[in-house]
């Protein structure tokens, strides 16, 4: 799985050595991408690719991108990969999300076309950010207590906030400002 963008603290797994053997039993959880961008298709900022990915669990990610036409994830692989509690916002003009390999569940869109269909917890809005590169959440936002507890999930959040029950969608666990 790769994470596209300039953040130096968003991760990125690579390919191991002698190839694409799969991984398993990964989470990424806790990080924020400010407009990135990969046009190049197939990929996007985050781009689950070629091996599988089992038992891989991406939540509470806060995802942005101001390039018209830019996935904000993309998949060409066999899917393995479960997108949990994140917040995804699309350019003004919309983004897509490219995948139909992998789970997605209590997940907000943003400016996001086609949402997955397959997110039975989906919450379509604006994420009310306090500002286009501060992605702390505002009062109101519909991503407050919106999320689905995840089991050793961790205890803080991205900002250092303490997680609260039921979480917030995304990497902003705070109460709103």
């Amino acid at each position: 799985m790769y994470w596209k963008g300039r953040d130096e603290r968003c991760p990125s797994t690579r390919r191991p050595p002698g190839g694409d053997r799969g991984s398993g039993r990964n989470t990424v959880r806790y990080n924020v991408s400010v407009n990135d961008r990969n046009t190049t298709a197939p990929y996007g900022v985050i781009s689950v690719v070629c091996a599988p990915a089992t038992r891989t669990l991406v939540h509470h990610n806060t995802v942005t991108t101001n390039a018209p036409g830019t996935a904000v994830v993309s998949s060409n692989g066999p899917g393995g990969v479960t997108f949990r509690d994140n917040i995804f916002a699309g350019a003004a003009a919309g983004s897509p999300l490219a995948d139909a390999h992998n789970t997605y569940d209590h997940n907000l869109y943003a400016r996001i076309s086609p949402m997955p269909a397959t997110d039975a917890g989906a919450v379509r809005g604006d994420p009310r950010f306090l500002a286009p590169y501060d992605v702390r959440l505002r009062a109101g936002s519909p991503a407050l207590g919106a999320g689905v507890p995840v089991p050793g999930g961790g205890d803080r959040d991205f900002y250092g906030n303490p997680v609260p029950d039921p979480p917030n969608l995304g990497a902003d666990q705070g109460r709103g400002k």
